[in-house]
């Protein structure tokens, strides 16, 4: 009796076991995640030992390298993750990429400490810091105009030279050197994305933190923000998920969302905002709520706060059919407010630019710039910058610009150049098959024609917004247009292009796991890879 009742013990651990591993419930992957993390983190000290007994000690003259760690923690972390998650990935593969989006973005911002890689870190560190007051002054130390007014760039992969720059922060932020008025309220739309940023900053503020870790804590709900919003942006999804993510996974996209900046507002809620109307458009059974109405009009002018030269693509709500309406009336009110959406947002730039005027210009772009003088030609010439405008236009469709949408890191520079090539033909291989039946009325000829004209029409404002702004008077080549701006008009771009005729695999659980898992394993490979030679693995 007592051999057969350990016979069943051994069997209900060996099952209970089984169902642990087997990943079925909330519970079991929560708690396999945790234990796998600890199980990572091991390795990961481990791994580092064995790198020190290969290059010796670190420039601070240790054994260990807590950079080195993290990223071979994160690795082990991913790696778990595509285990815990194995059952989801076929049909909530939204489940794995929040987790390949948020372990790398927070441990992208977190490893950046005090170097600031991307463009005008110090400008957005200003805007977080004059709503942190509600208007009144501001005080400023000595750390904080150090951080606003960099103007050349110096980053420290010296891990010693890193410390000690962190350390003269934190000593000069006992130094208060002058004030500033808060900003306005007139303000606040445009100045959207940095206030996640104050609220965390004023937080941190009120505990006995050093100047360093509260810059980057401050920082890491920029990582928070993107991936949880990308993530719900994917869930609303029918098909596409798979292209969806490698837009949303870009390297340069996840970079900016691990940066002071205001790329990752808009590059995450447009994707989220668009996700939405594909949704409305991949059911056209299912009559459209108030609440959705809401969701998705809130959703575009929320992200276009701070750049309002996308207001066109809130036009892409006009994609709805009459036939998601429970009435004639509530149509014309809808297509009333998408309307009135748009114009709201143009109206954030266009009554500051009327009544202010253009000013002077940025400086960045050379000393030829006049903003207004630059107004005047174009409206006192509109052929001839018609001419300049289309000569310039063909520059921005060539795949080297792709290099620069895809993974440049700013500062930083670029990894090698497989891992860029591997994500181009990535977002086109995923943009042709990854459809289902449901597509058919979504990959329509009047949708592909709507959205790409659309998207030219922005493509436009934003050369033209730049060329006001930092080009010389009269220049032949317009300069400042940046590729990463054209991230928010991706996913709305190629989503519609393909047909569902071209969809792959077709009616297939394991290819289609097969297809869902290498899409994010390769998006993952490239992450870690190019963050590794651009940056991590340079810190010593």
């Amino acid at each position: 009796m007592q051999g057969t009742q350990m016979i069943r013990e051994k069997t209900h651990k060996n099952t209970a076991f089984h169902n642990l591993l087997s990943c079925t419930t909330k519970q079991d992957k929560a708690f396999l995640l945790v234990l796998f993390s600890l199980v990572s983190f091991i390795l990961a000290v481990v791994i580092e030992y064995f790198c020190y007994l290969s290059v010796g000690p670190t420039s601070l003259g240790t054994w260990y390298n807590p950079y080195w760690i993290g990223f071979f923690f994160v690795c082990g972390f991913l790696i778990s993750a595509f285990f815990v998650f194995r059952h989801d990935i076929k049909t909530k593969p939204e489940n794995l990429f929040l987790a390949i989006v948020l372990s790398f973005s927070l441990f992208s911002s977190i490893s950046f400490n005090m170097n600031a890689p991307s463009w005008d870190s110090g400008s957005h560190y200003r805007f977080v810091v004059e709503w942190s007051k509600f208007g009144s002054p501001v005080a400023l130390s000595v750390a904080d105009i150090r951080i606003m007014e960099l103007s050349s760039v110096d980053l420290y992969f010296n891990l010693s030279e890193l410390k000690d720059y962190s350390n003269g922060l934190n000593y000069d932020s006992t130094i208060l050197e002058e004030s500033f008025a808060g900003k306005s309220i007139f303000f606040a739309y445009g100045s959207i994305g940095s206030h996640p940023a104050t609220l965390v900053y004023c937080l941190v503020s009120l505990l006995p933190l050093s100047f360093t870790t509260r810059y980057i804590i401050s920082r890491l709900i920029y990582a928070v923000i993107y991936s949880l919003v990308t993530f719900f942006g994917m869930k609303q999804l029918k098909s596409g998920k798979m292209l969806y993510a490698v837009i949303a996974l870009l390297p340069a996209a996840v970079f900016f969302a691990s940066n002071y900046g205001y790329d990752y507002w808009v590059n995450a809620f447009t994707l989220f905002a668009v996700a939405c109307v594909v949704r409305e458009l991949q059911t056209p059974d299912v009559r459209i709520s108030r609440g959705r109405i809401l969701l998705i009009l809130g959703s575009f002018i929320v992200a276009f706060g701070p750049k309002a030269v996308y207001f066109p693509l809130v036009l892409l709500c006009l994609l709805i059919p009459r036939d998601k309406f429970s009435s004639l009336r509530a149509s014309k009110l809808f297509r009333g407010g998408v309307i009135f959406a748009c114009l709201f947002v143009a109206a954030s730039f266009l009554v500051p630019f009327l009544y202010f005027g253009p000013g002077v210009g940025d400086v960045r772009g050379g000393s030829d710039v006049n903003a207004a003088e630059q107004v005047q030609f174009i409206l006192s010439s509109p052929f001839e910058y018609a001419r300049i405008l289309l000569n310039n236009l063909p520059r921005y469709f060539s795949i080297f610009v792709a290099k620069d949408f895809i993974g440049f890191y700013a500062y930083l520079g670029y990894p090698s150049w497989p891992l860029w090539v591997i994500v181009f033909f990535l977002m086109l291989f995923t943009a042709v098959t990854d459809k289902t039946e449901i597509d058919n009325v979504v990959c329509t000829w009047k949708s592909r024609i709507y959205t790409l004209a659309l998207n030219m029409v922005v493509l436009i404002l934003i050369l033209t917004a730049l060329y006001v702004a930092f080009t010389g008077v009269r220049s032949e080549v317009m300069s400042g247009c940046h590729p990463r701006y054209f991230i928010p008009m991706l996913f709305c771009s190629l989503v519609f292009l393909s047909s569902h005729h071209l969809a792959w695999p077709k009616k297939n659980d394991q290819k289609r796991t097969l297809y869902n898992a290498a899409v994010l394993g390769l998006m993952s490979f490239v992450l870690m890879a190019g963050l590794w030679q651009v940056y991590v693995g340079l810190l010593y």
